[in-house]
């Protein structure tokens, strides 16, 4: 029997030896191409979202090493739970509390509730008895979670906001909590929430949430600091200017000093994530030369050549 089986790494175009940086990377770069907000063409929307749930689990390592387990799986052909020759294939099985469980169960326990209520169940729908007769696809077993991941966007992460999630006991007993994110989270970091209850149940393991911040398209973070690349024109590159530049919490006046280059760093001090201290905002100057498009326009850039003669490879040849 065949099953169907979502291969993650195809969407980041990259091999299952890829490095985490390497993943990363691609994740970035697919992510800016695509995002809904830069990208209009039809299917960008879905092509983000087919994206962004690779990286979910291949952009944490220890989801990655699990993975690996269901892809080693999938591609050696191994049976499947209540399939002739499963009870000899060296324990691998799903299995909690000592009883088999469903696919789209344990998955939407392990990764715990995603935006809209998904779980990552539906990534493997494909596999025999998930949501029809049998039963559902090999793996070594897991351990009940006790952590939930959470996908924030940068400006959640900004002012905080508030996530709702089922809970189970090791008792059986189901609870919705909804947890207040304070602002200025970093991504991968690690909420403690304390040991939880469900209604009636015995005592839960400590519940931690991990955040993940999202790609933006205009920002990028690194801790609580945020880089922006700002694009200026020439003269204001040579003549000094003051300009407006978007930040997290509202638009602010910057003073370009005269004669910067592209790649001058200027600090916004206390305008990257809040806390104690606050990040720093971080403006890459990036200097564009407009294109001349009448003779006009060609004629006074040939009259900068005259008037201001100027060789910026001339140490290069020595």
């Amino acid at each position: 029997m065949s099953a169907e089986f979502t291969d993650f790494y195809k969407p980041l175009g990259v091999d299952r030896n890829a490095s985490q940086d390497e993943i990363k990377r691609a994740f970035r770069k697919l992510a800016r191409d695509f995002h809904p907000d830069v990208n209009k063409s039809p299917g960008s929307e879905a092509r983000f979202k087919e994206i962004s749930a690779a990286y979910e689990v291949l952009g944490d390592e220890k989801k990655r090493s699990e993975y690996d387990q269901f892809y080693d799986c999938w591609k050696n052909g191994a049976p499947f739970p209540g399939q002739p020759g499963y009870e000899n294939t060296s324990g691998f099985k799903f299995q909690r509390g000592g009883s088999s469980i469903d696919l789209e169960e344990l998955f939407n326990g392990f990764f715990g509730e995603r935006s809209g209520g998904k779980g990552y169940g539906a990534w493997f729908a494909g596999f025999p008895g998930n949501g029809g007769a049998g039963a559902s696809a090999c793996s070594r077993g897991f351990d009940q979670p006790s952590a939930h991941e959470v996908n924030l966007t940068l400006e959640e992460a900004f002012s905080g906001c508030k996530r709702r999630f089922d809970v189970i006991s090791p008792g059986g007993g189901n609870k919705r909590i909804e947890v207040s994110i304070p602002a200025g989270v970093t991504d991968g970091q690690t909420i403690h929430l304390g040991a939880r209850r469900g209604d009636g149940a015995a005592p839960m393991e400590d519940l931690h949430l991990r955040i993940r911040i999202q790609p933006h398209r205009q920002f990028r973070v690194e801790g609580k600091d945020i880089h922006l690349e700002l694009p200026i024109t020439p003269w204001e590159a040579a003549l000094g200017a003051t300009v407006l530049v978007p930040t997290l919490g509202g638009t602010v006046r910057v003073k370009i000093p005269e004669g910067c280059q592209s790649g001058k760093k200027l600090a916004l001090a206390g305008r990257g994530l809040p806390g104690s201290p606050a990040g720093a905002q971080y403006v890459i100057l990036n200097v564009v030369v407009p294109t001349p498009t009448t003779e006009s326009q060609k004629d006074f850039y040939r009259k900068m050549e005259k008037e201001m003669p100027f060789d910026p490879r001339a140490g290069l040849m020595h």
